[in-house]
């Protein structure tokens, strides 16, 4: 389900950036709307949906140029559990022994997406350093382990640009680095599969486990240290997603589901 692409819609919203295709489902919007329901300033939920899709798309772009220096012709989606780059030619089975990819190419694959968000965020901090702002980072507010100011002070007339300036960050910086976690779907999962697949014969079953308890230690610690329910709720889900899959997996000979598309990024 996870790693299904949504079909077609007459509401889609389709265009190209640097030659890559790209295709947004209407519940994309949908989702990020829902995703910024917390904030009861409708222009404030506005400048988020914006700067979701915004970091969303660079991501995918980092997976999809990295696909098409390999050789591969990419194509983004961007629906309603994140976004997705697809290689169609490419696409694979977990643990096929016929993988077009190696798994040096896998990796940065994989690596490029986070990367992408993590260069936008620091040309963002690079910036307001150079237009006179601060920027300073700090451990004791994780996950707002970073702190700036601009240039002008938080007022009615620069509000919003503070508001699109954190977006961006939080998403580029904080969801990136979420997104590295050793958990399937996400791109550490995928890094992890191929590390453990290069070290160990039952690298994938090595790499599911991984899966599972990674996933339920950042569940729990988002249960107890975390206000928001989204992250347990959601990395619960992944733990006995890859659970599941781990026992159809070592009980069935090999994954059979549907293909492990590259460049999967959830909310």
């Amino acid at each position: 389900m996870f790693l299904a692409e949504p079909p077609r819609t007459p509401y889609d919203f389709s265009f190209n950036v640097l030659g890559v295709p790209v295709r947004v489902h209407p519940y994309f919007w949908l989702a990020g709307v829902f995703l910024g329901m917390g904030d009861s300033n409708g222009f404030i939920m506005v400048i988020w949906v914006v700067a979701l899709f915004v970091s969303i798309l660079i991501h995918e772009l980092g997976h999809a140029l990295m696909m098409r220096r390999f050789g591969e012709t990419p194509r983004i989606v961007l629906y309603m559990m994140g976004g997705l780059a697809i290689a169609d030619s490419n696409a694979w089975n977990i643990g096929s022994s016929k993988a077009a990819r190696s798994s040096t190419k896998q990796i940065m694959i994989s690596a490029a997406g986070p990367a992408a968000g993590f260069i936008f965020a620091a040309l963002i901090l690079l910036l307001i350093g150079a237009t006179g702002g601060v920027v300073e980072f700090s451990g004791a507010a994780f996950p707002f382990f970073w702190n700036f100011e601009l240039a002008q002070p938080v007022t009615s007339d620069t509000l919003y640009w503070y508001a699109l300036v954190q977006s961006l960050l939080y998403i580029n910086i904080f969801w990136g680095l979420v997104n590295l976690l050793p958990v399937y779907p996400l791109d550490g999962g995928q890094i992890s599969r191929e590390l453990c697949m290069a070290q160990f014969p039952d690298g994938v079953v090595k790499s599911l486990w991984i899966s599972v308890w990674a996933g339920a230690a950042v569940a729990f610690y988002g249960l107890t240290r975390m206000q928001s329910i989204f992250i347990p709720l959601m990395f619960g889900m992944l733990a006995y997603s890859s659970y599941q899959t781990l026992q159809q997996y070592s009980g069935g000979g090999g994954f059979r589901g549907g293909p492990w598309r590259g460049g999967r990024r959830p909310w």
